[in-house]
């Protein structure tokens, strides 16, 4: 491995130096004074200026929620890009201090960005924020790293890129990272990073390579340990650490092939998060690692009193990073392991790669399986349950290996990963407890959709933070989906659309088309861009019952019962498509009714 030598981060400079924009022969002086205006605006409290300078929606209720929560904001560099006639774009950055500089950095990049500007009237006025990976993509990322325990990390990554935007290429990155060089072919490349961003001025189009080598210190703050923890004894960097430069955390255009090379004193253990080897070479181990397909980061994790235990379910590896106290044990992992892989691989065919990493994360303390990091679940300092159909039926265990189905990418990210996890804890406690325990499972789901009183304010399509509706709305779609296609045709669905090296939800939908002969497109559609959930309300007359959706409209299956005053019950199954539709009860005079007796479907009832 290259020697690296680590710097010691004691003092950051949140902004790189970089040309200052006065001296930008070229600059338009009027843009100039306009962005130094809002750099000012963005210091200061003072939401009335800063939304007369920044007629942007978002970025208004950004500020607004920034300076309620009063956080220190803190203006970086700027450049003028370009200026063409009445049209100009620039890069404007700044940092929002608060605490954790991951945390710090994900939050500063709803700020910090390209902007496109308009000249109205002689004055500038900015149009709309671009985003950073519009026409530009990362291919691969090659990183070379050393990890000290208790400071941080030294990285060299080289990074295969595609670039298409003449404004330049820029990613999410860590706003507390000091950046040592930045080249392509040997030859410096001039860069701006400040506000959790960094932007490179390249010169070339098309697909090319730099070479990024920068310093991290990681915090350890015993009261912040979620994104980033570096401990004497464990620690880690999860992928929203934003350690290793990328775009976003569903962007179609940063799924790389990663592979890495890790250097840490030999008595820790450590994971990359990937398919991985390692060797002790003298003081050192040396971890190589492997994505099996395109990931857009990673995490990575350590701890000096783990132990490495490797077994084998069919071919595939299951590797347990613990220590020798962790619960449940290996041996119980290892059964459990193999009974949710059983199963969903009778259901839904082999997924893609064959390793499987199982770590404890000691810095949280705590049980439970925390989340899913590309090949490795992430438990707590002790595992959690692994089944339970009390008080609310769970399989979160499985959940976690369930996302070894789905990697996808762009728009409605979350519902196919998420949704579709929480989709198959069902048939994982079904297999478990037996058929009545879905129907318990749904109606708690529907709970946690009222509870996380998700109606009228997120939509799966663009639940690109993850809020939480992908977990209850998102798992109610794909059962939705599996009681008008049937069980089989979503498994065989699932099956093919698992085997994808590009996933998205449009080929989740051509998959849904192929295996089952119809066309869901507006099926799916009316689920995902709706921010609420159906409102139903029934107007009964003599042997009809006219219901009538008072919201969006949307498309599912549903039951509807009618008892007749001759003593009939009745069940119909429909298909609701449409504003208002009509149902015929023949035999009788309608007494009573009942939708969904089987609690089978999502609404409420009006």
């Amino acid at each position: 491995m290259k020697q690296l030598t680590y710097v010691p981060l004691v003092l950051f400079a949140l902004f790189s130096p970089i040309v200052n924009l006065a001296q930008e022969k070229n600059a338009d002086r009027l843009l100039n004074e306009y962005i130094i205006s809002i750099d000012s605006a963005f210091q200061r409290a003072d939401t009335v200026d800063f939304n007369k300078l920044i007629p942007l929606a978002e970025l208004q209720s950004f500020y607004q929620a920034t300076v309620n929560k009063k956080f220190e904001r803190k203006a970086g560099l700027h450049r003028i890009i370009k200026v063409q006639g009445d049209s100009a774009f620039a890069l404007i950055t700044g940092a929002v201090l608060y605490g954790n500089s991951g945390d710090e950095t994900n939050t500063s990049v709803i700020y910090s960005g390209i902007y496109k500007f308009k000249k109205i009237n002689g004055s500038w006025i900015i149009a709309e924020k671009l985003a950073i990976d519009r026409l530009n993509k990362i291919k691969r990322q090659s990183l070379n790293l050393k990890v000290t325990p208790g400071a941080g990390i030294i990285v060299s990554d080289t990074l295969t890129i595609d670039v298409s935007d003449p404004l330049g290429f820029a990613v999410r990155f860590n706003h507390h990272a000091l950046i040592s060089g930045l080249t392509s072919n040997g030859q410096k490349l001039n860069y701006l990073a400040g506000g959790g961003l960094l932007w490179v001025n390249t010169q070339l189009r098309g697909i090319q390579k730099i070479v990024l080598n920068y310093s991290l210190a990681i915090e350890k703050d015993d009261n912040n340990r979620n994104s980033g923890y570096f401990g004497d004894i464990f620690g880690h960097v999860r992928n929203q650490y934003c350690w290793h430069p990328f775009f976003s955390f569903s962007s179609a255009n940063d799924r790389a092939d990663f592979s890495v090379h890790a250097e840490i004193p030999a008595t820790y253990g450590i994971s990359t998060t990937l398919p991985q080897q390692e060797a002790v070479e003298g003081q050192h181990k040396i971890v190589s690692a492997k994505s099996d397909g395109p990931i857009f980061a990673l995490g990575l994790y350590y701890d000096k009193e783990w132990e490495t235990t490797i077994s084998k379910k069919d071919d595939i590896a299951l590797v347990v990073y613990a220590t020798k106290d962790f619960r449940p044990d290996h041996e119980l992992l290892y059964q459990q392991f193999s009974k949710v892989y059983d199963t969903l691989q009778r259901n839904f065919g082999k997924p893609q790669g064959n390793y499987f990493g199982i770590l404890q994360d000691r810095s949280s303390g705590g049980n439970g399986w925390k989340n899913r990091s590309n090949s490795v679940i992430i438990a707590a300092e002790t595992g959690g349950y692994i089944i339970t159909d009390k008080p609310s039926p769970r399989a979160i265990f499985g959940h976690e290996i369930a996302h070894q189905w789905t990697n996808p990418n762009g728009a409605a990210t979350n519902f196919l990963t998420e949704g579709w996890a929480t989709y198959a804890e069902s048939i994982l406690l079904k297999e478990t407890y037996g058929d009545t325990i879905v129907r318990t499972f749904f109606k708690s789901q529907k709970l946690n959709y009222i509870n996380g009183k998700f109606d009228g304010h997120a939509d799966l399509l663009n639940d690109y933070g993850n809020s939480g509706v992908s977990y209850s709305k998102g798992s109610w779609l794909f059962y939705l989906l599996q009681q008008y296609v049937g069980e089989q045709k979503l498994a065989a669905t699932m099956s093919a659309f698992s085997k994808l090296t590009n996933q998205s939800v449009k080929t989740f939908i051509a998959q849904l088309n192929i295996n089952t002969g119809k066309d869901l497109e507006l099926f799916v559609n009316s689920w995902l861009h709706s921010k609420v959930i159906p409102t139903l309300s029934v107007e009964q007359a003599k042997n009809t019952l006219t219901i009538i959706q008072e919201s969006d409209v949307f498309i599912f299956p549903l039951t509807v019962q009618a008892t007749l005053k001759n003593g009939k019950t009745l069940k119909k199954k429909i298909v609701l498509s449409s504003r208002t539709q009509t149902v015929h009860f023949d035999g009788g005079t309608i007494l009573s009714y009942k939708l969904d007796p089987d609690d089978a479907a999502l609404f409420f009832s009006k």
